[in-house]
C-alpha cells in the first residue's frame, strides 16, 4: 500500500471487546453461555424501550432527528439541568472523541488514570498530545497523584467514577477538593459511565458542580443501567458554552431514531431502573461472599462488576470457564494481567 499514514496510528490498537456469545457457541459448541464480560444489564432493555422502539419501526425510512430534541428536553427535565447543557452521542465514546477534536492541540497534555478505559488514550493519540498515565494507588484513582501531575501544558483529565475495571469509588469530598485545585483551563472529563450502580449511601450528585466549576465535563450512558448497549446512547453535561463548542463537532444524525425513542422511554421506567439496581447489588454480596469463602480475593465495587484477583493462572482460569460457557474478562489489556473482572448477571 503506498498510502501515507499519520505517524500516531502506529500507536494505536483495535478495541478488545468482551468475547461474543456467538463466537463461544461456534468455538465450544455451547448453545447457553452466560456472558459475565462486557458489563451489560441481565435484564435486557427496559419493556417501555421495546414498546417504544417497535411502534417506532415504521418511521426508520425517515432520518432521525438531527438535534436529538426530545431526548434533550426529556434528559434536562429528569437531571434538573438546561437543555442546552447537554450533548448526545452515538454512545459516550463518541463524546470523548468530539473533546478531543475540539479541544486537544498536539503537542499538549491529557491525563489518565492508568490502567481505565483505552478509549481515554485514543482521544489523546489521535489528537496528538501528549499522554500522561498515572498509576492507581491500591486499585483506585489516586487524584493527589494526578493533581501533582498538572502542568501548564495540560487541557484534560479523564476520571472514572465508579473506576473500570476495578470498581473502585471516590467521595463527593474528595472531588470537590479536586476541582478547587485544578486551573479552570483544564477540562475534566468525569465518566459516570456506572453511576447508577454506586450504594444509597455513598452515592452523590456530580451535577451539582457543574454550578461553579466551568471546566467539569459529566459524562453518562444508557448502556449499562438502562439495558440498551446494542443501540448506543451515551450524553454529557456541561456548560452552556463547551456543548455549543462541541455541537460545531457532532455529526448530523449521529444518534438514530431507535436509539432516540428507546431512551426516551427508558427514562419513564423508574421500577426496571430500580429492578436492575437491586438485582446488582444483591449480586455484588452473593458473588462476592461465595468466592471469598473459597478463599479468592474480590476488590470492593460500586459497578455492575467486580475484580478478582486470580494470580498466574488468570489466563488459565479464564480460557477454562470459556469451556464451561461462562464468559468474563481477562485484563491483560489492561494491564492486569493477574485478575479477571465478572459482570454481575443471572442464570
Amino acid at each position: 500500500m503506498n498510502i501515507v499514514l499519520p505517524k500516531f496510528l502506529s500507536q494505536l490498537r483495535p478495541y478488545s471487546a468482551g468475547k461474543p456469545i456467538k463466537e463461544v457457541q461456534t468455538e465450544y459448541g455451547i448453545s447457553m453461555p452466560v456472558k459475565l464480560a462486557s458489563n451489560e444489564n441481565p435484564l435486557g432493555p427496559s419493556p417501555k424501550a421495546i414498546a417504544a422502539i417497535k411502534e417506532a419501526l415504521q418511521d426508520i425510512h425517515r432520518y432521525p432527528d438531527s438535534q436529538i430534541t426530545e431526548l434533550r428536553y426529556k434528559l434536562a427535565s429528569v437531571l434538573g439541568v438546561k437543555s442546552q447543557q447537554i450533548v448526545i452521542g452515538n454512545g459516550s465514546d463518541e463524546i470523548m472523541s468530539f473533546i478531543g477534536q475540539a479541544f486537544l492541540l498536539s503537542g499538549e497534555e491529557v491525563i489518565v488514570p492508568f490502567p481505565s478505559f483505552s478509549i481515554y488514550e485514543k482521544v489523546a493519540i489521535m489528537s496528538q498530545a501528549n499522554l500522561i498515565k498515572v498509576p492507581l494507588k491500591n486499585l483506585s484513582i489516586d487524584l493527589e497523584a494526578i493533581k501533582d501531575r498538572i502542568s501548564q501544558k495540560t487541557k484534560l483529565i479523564f476520571l472514572t467514577n465508579p473506576h473500570n475495571p476495578t470498581g473502585s469509588f471516590f467521595e463527593a469530598p474528595l472531588l470537590e477538593n479536586f476541582l478547587k485545585n485544578v486551573p479552570r483551563s483544564t477540562l475534566i472529563i468525569l465518566d459516570e459511565a456506572y453511576i447508577d450502580f454506586v450504594s444509597p449511601k455513598r452515592h452523590f450528585e456530580s451535577l451539582n458542580y457543574l454550578k461553579n466549576f466551568s471546566n467539569l465535563i459529566v459524562l453518562r450512558t444508557f448502556s449499562k443501567s438502562y439495558g440498551l448497549a446494542g443501540l448506543r446512547v451515551g450524553y454529557g453535561i456541561m456548560d452552556v458554552e463547551l456543548a455549543n463548542i462541541l455541537e460545531r463537532v457532532r455529526y448530523p444524525f449521529n444518534v438514530n431514531t431507535l436509539a432516540q425513542v428507546a431512551a426516551i422511554n427508558a427514562l419513564d421506567d423508574k421500577e426496571f431502573l430500580e429492578t436492575t439496581r437491586k438485582l446488582v447489588w444483591e449480586g455484588r454480596e452473593f458473588i462476592t461472599k461465595a468466592l471469598t469463602e473459597l478463599g479468592i480475593r474480590v476488590y470492593p465495587s460500586e459497578a455492575n462488576f467486580l475484580l478478582v484477583y486470580i494470580g498466574k493462572k488468570a489466563v488459565e482460569i479464564y480460557e477454562s470457564l470459556l469451556k464451561k460457557g461462562i464468559i468474563v474478562r481477562p485484563l491483560t489489556n489492561y494491564h492486569l494481567p493477574e485478575y479477571i473482572r465478572i459482570s454481575i448477571g443471572k442464570p
